[in-house]
Parts: structure tokens; sequence; C-alpha cells
């Protein structure tokens, strides 16, 4: 047998072919030259092998010679598992980012360090870059064929393309708006500010760079200084640790004042920039840095030398130092990692961020860095000396603090300079004005709303170079800015003077919108399957109430709106608060008005439904009234509150394929979850067995996301925002570990109604009606249904489903969301504070449903499933169905929100009031109701087919995927179509 499998010719291939490699590495400095980081060679032991063992090599790198083996040694460093031979030569001729395509299908299975692989993966792609670059671009012609196969009706009248030549006028002015005759402001247009329309047009033609300043730099300092211990030996404290670095990096960041900005600084040296954080994600990109350029979507630009920075002077010093790795050391590779690394249950956000918060930019206004520096230092002198811990986390925050005000007057001087070399009077003028701001914020408050918004994009910059920009978001700006917005309009006199600072205003929010698409978060091939197109949702939240229960639509919110409505951009991602109670028809209009004329923006949350959700944790009214959405939709407690809303992407509907098996997911080919069995005598069986199967996977899904929340307050604990989150500097507590006033995690638990038209699939045909077995609807899933067609058509056709108005239909999701709400909230997590669910999904419904077999509920396999908790697209052809299927699931059941996609189309014949009125309509009913979120996609099929076969014709439409916005054509085939199969109703 051993001697069968040695010979296997798979086995012997692979023994020629790392052979090969290895003499290349040996034999060849040009190739020998990238095993060479600037801390020695990289070392480490790779090993191949089948499911079965018909193929067992490994290729061992050491001390810059590559050596082949003829098995895996017990402590090799990374090991591919495929799980037959066919996989195994298929992968040698594909190129990188199909090779982490293998690990997404679960063909291909990774165990130990991943970031191993990605250097392994790297040294092919230097012996076969051009071949690689072949094969992705030949792919890229066949996707194109595939399209142009696909049949298209013209698009005629597109719905986005007649409603940007109108607009309204408000009916009527909100009590809050003080000094805008006409809040909709209708006479400006992107036409009236040259300079953001350079901008706007730049954003689309600039292709994406990765930078390596942020990486090169810290690396540099913990080179030199430690990153476990000091040089000395002794052991760091890390949130002290952390403050040195984080003001050396800002001290070192180039000032950079982008051409013709009012706003100065920029995320990267690059005009956009993929940031790249090495203790998190950042080696998942080792692999692609030589065709990053070249892949089909989402292609990023890299130099030679970000190159050779990233591979030799970064990637290997992270190789072991980050969150990942740490918990494979420390916790030996548990099964809750396992899981996760296999994509197909659960996929944790915390091995890329601890992110999704916002911080308290008033009190930055307000106090300016050295008055936040003087409340620590009041609070050291209060700490006993024993409380060595304390005092390091004190003094990180004064370090980050003062390496922030440093960066911003660097960004005066420079000013400065660039002023004295300008031939333009105007713009030496806006230099020295920008000079003369970053030299007085952030350090000192803010009295202006120049200088506010300056000092918020300067903190911005802080948050994202201290934490991955992967949904860390901006808060109630509308809130937060009109102190400053009332105080400078109130000192002028004249019409004329108040206009001309009301079109200022819009411009400058516009240039900070601009400034927040200067940097992407970095995106391995996999992710543009996992949630692609999205940028680093950074979240406004506009209108609702205030902390003391009045109206809090203002002046700012219109500004906002305008500047939302005349951009039409992904990102920042802007969600709206509506309050029945206090909000008025006519900001509810101008929401919907914006909504028609982008096609997919702002999001709309019922603020009653979700303050209701919120109710159980009992926290202050003031606290909950001043809620903000972070991410795509979720709810957090502005400035006092670490959530981390998206922790986890749930995969409900794997619970459901192994309650039909046993425990054993079909894809992944694990037997791991409890034996629940094969038959069942009833539904309440079934059902028990489905929840047996999902509190297994939520049990280990919190498992890891705890492990990885203790590996962040070692790897990367954030002394920057804890300085800036209540009650960080009281405790004198990192707010990873706990210090925040607020702590939760909220997961976001995907296919609701795909589980739920299942369940009553399986209830009505198999116990109610006894039309069909049980053994039946598994036989026949099996198949895909292609065994008996008609069983199929019985599913599709006489099921009720969620979306159709069934009562029982309703029930039983309301009864999923209750179980999910209920054994989340049972955990706690590494910081203290419970857990949340929400119903949303990213662009998670459509990977997951790639991983998913046929359903009970006449899905067929791969296909993907529902956005968020929305219905099926057949469940009803009346959009009142929906909305009154989904207004009627417990808000109490879904304390981190829901995202609820609607695709309308306003009628050729309705004017431009007619389809505002129609969807505000659809809004005003829905919040009625008590639903809690909405979100529109005012866009045809017809455009959306005709976008996907004339890309160059739609750069700009914009699409809302599951919580945020995407531009269409920078999305997967996968996810275009299923924005094409949602229903489409007329309005």
């Amino acid at each position: 047998m051993i001697k069968d499998i040695l010979n296997s010719p798979t086995n012997v291939l692979a023994g020629i072919l790392l052979r090969l490699m290895a003499a290349c590495v040996n034999l060849r400095p040009g190739i020998k030259k990238y095993l060479r980081s600037t801390d020695g060679w990289i070392d480490f032991t790779l090993g191949i092998k089948t499911v079965n063992n018909s193929v067992n090599r490994a290729i061992s790198f050491k001390n810059g010679k590559a050596t082949v083996l003829d098995h895996i040694p017990q402590n090799s460093d990374c090991r591919l598992v495929f799980t037959d031979e066919a996989t195994l030569r298929e992968m040698i001729s594909l190129p990188p980012n199909e090779v982490m395509n293998l690990l997404l299908k679960n063909r291909l299975i990774t165990e130990g360090n991943m970031s191993y692989l990605g250097v392994f993966n790297f040294l092919l792609s230097v012996l076969l870059k051009d071949k690689q670059i072949s094969t992705m671009l030949k792919q890229q012609e066949e996707e194109k064929a595939k399209n142009e196969s696909t049949k298209v009706k013209a698009c005629k009248n597109a719905p986005d393309q007649k409603a940007k030549v109108q607009r309204m006028k408000a009916p009527s002015i909100d009590p809050g708006v003080k000094f805008l005759d006409d809040p909709y402001l209708p006479e400006y247009s992107l036409d009236d500010f040259p300079r953001i329309k350079k901008f706007h047009r730049n954003h689309f033609s600039i292709k994406p760079e990765i930078c390596a300043e942020r990486p090169a730099i810290l690396t540099e300092w913990f080179r030199k200084n430690g990153f476990e211990f000091r040089k000395d030996g002794s052991a760091w404290e890390p949130e002290l640790r952390q403050g040195y670095a984080f003001k050396y990096l800002m001290e070192k960041k180039l000032p950079i004042i982008a051409e013709d900005d009012l706003i100065a600084g920029t995320t990267t040296t690059k005009p956009i920039g993929v940031v790249i954080y090495p203790d998190t994600s950042g080696t998942l990109i080792w692999g692609e840095l030589l065709t990053t350029p070249y892949r089909s979507l989402n292609r990023y630009d890299i130099s030679e030398e970000t190159v050779r920075v990233l591979h030799h002077e970064v990637f290997p010093y992270w190789a072991k130092r980050n969150v990942r790795e740490w918990v494979r050391m420390k916790y030996d590779n548990p099964l809750c990692q396992k899981l996760d690394e296999r994509f197909a249950v659960y996929f944790l956000w915390k091995t890329v961020a601890l992110s999704h918060t916002i911080c308290d930019f008033p009190k930055l206004f307000r106090l300016g860095t050295k008055g936040i520096i003087k409340e620590i230092e009041e609070e050291l002198l209060k700490v006993d000396p024993s409380e060595t811990g304390r005092i390091a986390t004190l003094n990180g925050m004064i370090l980050c603090l003062e390496g922030l005000a440093s960066y911003s007057k660097n960004l005066s001087r420079q000013a400065m300079i660039e002023a004295g070399k300008t031939g333009d009077p105007e713009r030496k003028k806006e230099l020295l004005k920008i000079s003369e701001i970053c030299a007085k914020v952030p350090e000192n408050p803010c009295e202006t709303l120049y200088e506010a918004i300056s000092c918020l994009w300067i903190g911005w910059i802080g948050v994202h170079m201290e934490n991955t920009n992967a949904g860390f978001s901006l808060g109630r700006l509308d809130q937060w800015l009109q102190p400053y917005f009332a105080a400078d309009i109130t000192k002028l006199e004249t019409r004329a003077d108040k206009d001309a600072y009301i079109k200022k205003a819009i411009e400058l929010v516009s240039c900070f919108y601009m400034r927040c698409t200067d940097h992407l978060p970095l995106i391995p091939d996999i992710g543009n399957y996992l949630f692609g197109g999205s940028s680093s949702d950074q979240a406004i939240t506009l209108g609702g109430i205030t902390p003391e229960g009045e109206d809090a639509v203002n002046d700012m919110t219109y500004i906002f709106l305008k500047v939302t409505e005349i951009l039409g951009i992904r990102d920042p991602n802007v969600n709206a608060r509506y309050n029945r109670d206090k909000n008025s028809d006519t900001y509810l209009k101008r929401l919907s008005e914006v909504n028609l004329i982008t096609t997919a923006t702002p999001s709309i949350h019922n603020d009653t439904a979700v303050m209701k959700s919120l109710e159980e944790f009992s926290y202050p009214i003031e606290d909950l009234r001043d809620w903000s959405a972070t991410g795509c939709v979720e709810p957090t407690l502005s400035g006092k509150h670490i959530g981390h809303t998206n922790c986890m992407m749930m995969n409900m509907v794997a619970a459901l394929e192994m309650a039909l098996n046993n425990g054993l997911h079909p894809l992944m080919k694990l037997s791991v979850g409890p034996k629940t069995g094969d038959d069942f005598d009833s539904f309440e069986a079934f059902f028990n067995a489905f929840t047996e199967q999902f509190r297994f996977l939520i049990d280990n899904s919190v498992k890891y996301n705890n492990m990885l929340g203790q590996a962040h307050s070692v790897i990367r604990p954030t002394p920057f925002i804890s300085a800036l989150i209540s009650d960080g500097i009281k405790t004198g507590v990192d707010v990873t570990k706990g210090g925040a006033r607020h702590n939760s995690s909220g997961a976001a638990c995907i296919g609701l109604a795909d589980i739920t038209d299942s369940m009553m699939a399986i209830k009505k045909l198999v116990f109610d009606e006894k039309k069909v077995s049980f053994a039946k609807i598994k036989d026949t899933i099996r198949t895909n249904f292609e065994a008996d067609p008609a069983l199929h058509a019985m599913v599709r056709k006489k099921v009720p489903l969620f979306g159709s108005g069934s009562e029982e239909a309703l029930q039983i999701a309301n009864r999923i969301t209750r179980f999910a709400h209920d054994c989340y909230g049972a955990y706690r997590n590494f910081r203290g504070g419970p857990y949340t669910a929400g119903f949303w999904s990213m662009s998670n419904h459509v990977a997951f449903g790639s991983l998913t077999g046929a359903l009970p509920s006449g899905r067929l396999a791969g296909k993907a499933f529902t956005p968020g908790l929305t219905p099926e697209a057949h469940a009803s052809r009346n959009l009142l169905d929906n909305i009154r299927d989904v207004s009627g699931l417990d808000p109490l059941n879904m304390n981190n929100n829901i995202a609820f996609n609607v695709k309308v189309v306003p009628s050729a014949a309705d004017s431009h009031e007619d389809s505002v009125e129609h969807i505000y309509s659809y809004v005003k009913t829905y919040s009625n109701l008590g639903g809690m979120q909405m979100q529109f996609n005012v866009v045809s099929t017809d455009t959306l087919r005709d976008a996907m076969l004339n890309p160059e014709n739609y750069q700009h439409l914009l699409v809302r995927i599951s919580g945020y916005n995407a531009y269409f054509t920078t999305l997967n085939r996968d996810m275009q179509i299923e924005l094409i199969e949602r229903a489409e109703y007329g309005i």
C-alpha cells in the first residue's frame, strides 16, 4: 500500500516539480535572493498531500537552500491538502488568485501558518510570472465571452439617467433647519463645483496602488525596539509599545496635500492607496504581489520597490506575529479556527480587524489633543504606582495624541512650503489657510466648520494608521458639525455672503467625502468572492433624534444629503435614521429622492425599531438615542461603545445542511457537528436538529472570536482610539480589553429566508400534508432536483414562503431569529460584553451560496442565498407582501440590525415627483408597520444586464448589496447575477 502511494503518478510528478523548484532556488541567484529577508533567511517547510495520502511530499527552505522531502515532517509550517490528485494537477497550472479560489471551494485545505503558503505562492509566481499573467488574461477574455453570450435586452431610459436632470423643492422646512431657505438645495449640482468634479473624475479613473508606507515605518520601529521584548530583554506592555510605534509612524508619515484639495493629509502616499496591515491579514496578499495588476476584479498596481519592501522587509517579520498565527500557536490550531479557514460555515472578521466602532470626534473638536492629554495626565496622578498596566496604557494614549498633533504640524509646514512655490494667487491663499488650520487643529479646540472637518479628517487618518480600514465609521456628522456651521453663518450679515458660505460648506463636505475615497482595504483575490466590490464601509449617520429626544434633522443633515446626491459614490456609506414621531415628511421625501437619484443610497433605518432592539441592554436613554450605524447597517452607541458589530459572518444554512446529514457538512466532508439523526418523525424533531447544529457553529465561532479578541489585545491594542472612546481614559484600560463604557460583539446571520422557506417545505410537504417522505426530500436534494423535477415544481409553487404574506412562514422566521438571538446572547466576549445577532449579509450570501448544495426550498446548488433577510424573488409579485412579512419580524430578536433589499423601477409615465412619492410611501408604510431597515436599488434589471455586457458605459452605476454600496461593474459575475435575479417591482 505504501509503495503504491509513493509510486502514484501524481506523487512522482509532485516530487519532480518540487525538485525543479528546489534546483531553481539553489542554482539561480536571481531566485535565491527572494529567500533572504532583512532579518535573515526565510526558513519554512511546506507539505503537499492528498486527503487519502496518495501524494505526500514536502519542500524545506533553510539557510537559503531548498530540499525536497519524500514525506511531510510533523513540524512542517504549512501543509496543502488536496481533495484528490486531479485538484493537485489542476493547481499546478493556476495563477495565485485561482489557487485561493480552490481554498474557497474546499478543494484545497491549508493546515498551519497561512503566511508561508503566501511565500510559497510568491516563489512560484517568480518562476512562472509570465505564464500566470497569460493565464489570467485568458481568463478575462473567457469571462467577457461568457457575458457576451448572455441574452441582454437593450436598455432604454434607465431611471438613473432620467432622474439626474430633475430636482425637487422642499415642501416645508424642518424646525432644526435655521439657515437654508430650501433645505433640498435644488440649485446645486456637481457642475457648480469644478474642483469636486475633478476629484470625482479621478476617483473613477485612477487605478488603486498598494502602499508600503505604513507597514514599512512600523516594522522599522519594531525591528529596532523589539516587539515582544524591549532591547534590554524586559517585556513590553503592548499598549505602551503601540503608543511609541504610532507616534513614530505619524512623525515619519509623509505630509501630503493632494493637488487642489482644501483638506490636508492622505491615508497613503498614493492618490488611491491600498493600506497594508501585516499584523492581521496583510500577509494574505504575499503570493499575489506580482499578479495583482492583472487579476480580473479590483486590480491593484504595485511598484517593484513596494514588492521589495513587503517581501524582504515587512512580511517575513510578521509571518508569525499576526493575530491568526498567535491563536494557532497559543491554542494549537483549534477546531474553531480550522472551521473558519474552510470558509464554508463562518468567516470571522476579527482575523482582519477589531473595527466597526465610532470614536468620540466631538471630544476631539472640543478639547483638541492638548486638552485630552491634560485629562489623561490628571488621571495618571490618581493611579497607584503599582498599577503598571494602567500607567502604560495611559502613557500609550498620550504618545498617540502627540503623534497625531505632530503629523498635523508637518502638514502645516508642508502647506506653507507649497504656498511659497505656487504661482496661482488663489491656490496660495488656500494653502496658507490650510497651513493655519493644521497648525491649530487637532492640537487645539475647533472654532469653525473648516477647522472641524480638517480635524475630523486628520483624526480619521490616525484611526486608520492604528486600525484596519474595514468598517470603522464616522458617526453622526450632521449633529456634530451643525454647531460649527451655525457659528460661522451667524457671523455673516448679507444673504449673498450666507449663500456663498452654504456653497463653501457643500464644497468642504464634498472634499471630505472624496478624501474618504483615497484608500481601499486590502482584498486578496479570494475576497472578491467573499465581499466583492466593498470599499472601507465608512458609515455616516444622519437624522433621527437628539440625545434629549428632539428632532435631530438640521442644516447639515441636508448638506450631507446634497453631497451624497451630487457625488453618488459608494463610500462613505450613508445611513439615515428616520423617527416617525419626530422627523418630518419633508425629510423622508428627501431621503427618497436621494435614493432615486443615486440609485442606491442612503440606507433608511426606523429609529424606533432599532432603539427597541437595544432596550434589553438597559443603556442610558441619552446613549441609546445617540446611536449610529457602523460598517454596513449595525447600531453602535456613538463614541462610547466597542461593539465590533461585524465580528463574524455566520452561514446559518450550513446548520441546515448539517441537520439534513446527521452533523456532516457536505462540502467540507467533515462530520463535526452533533449526531442529530438521519430521519425524523416530526417537524419539531427536525427543527431541534437544526438548532443543535446551529448552536454548535455558534459555540465554535464564539470561541474563536474570543481567542482572536485576546490576540488583538496582545498583538495590536489601540491606545489611540482608547483615548477617544468613553471610558478608556477613566478606566485606564485599552478598549481591546474592555475599557469602553459599553462592550458587545455582533454577528451577521446569513440565509434567514432560505432556511425559513426550507423549513416550510419540510413542514408542509413531509409532515403536514405527507406528500413526500423525508428520505425522498434528502435524496432529491442530493441530485440537485434532477431526479425529481416534479418535486422541484411542487416545492416552488405549492409552499407558502416568507414574504408571501403567510403567517406560518413569518412565525417560523421569528422562531429562527429568536433562537439566534437567545443563543448568541448566552455568551460573553473577551471584553466582557454580550453577543448580538443581526440579519444582513454584506455579500457573503453569494459566496456562502456558491458553497452550498440544493435546499428543500427548491433553491438549486451553488445559487446565491437571498441578500440580508430579503424574501425570495418569487415569494410574491406584490412588494407589500414582502413589506408586511419583513416588518412582522420582532426587532427584539435582531439587536444587530437587518438588511432588507428592495429593487424598484419607476414607470416611464411617472414624473420625478411621482417616483419620489412612491418610494416615500413604501418607506412610510414599512416604518409604520414596525420594520427596522430598508434599502433600495432603483435600477432596472435590463439596465443591470446591459451593464454586465457593456461595463465601459456604466462605470458610475451604484448598487446596494446587503448593507453596503458597490459599483456594479466591480462585482464578480455571481454577484452581478444575484442582483439581476432580485425581484423587480414597479413604483
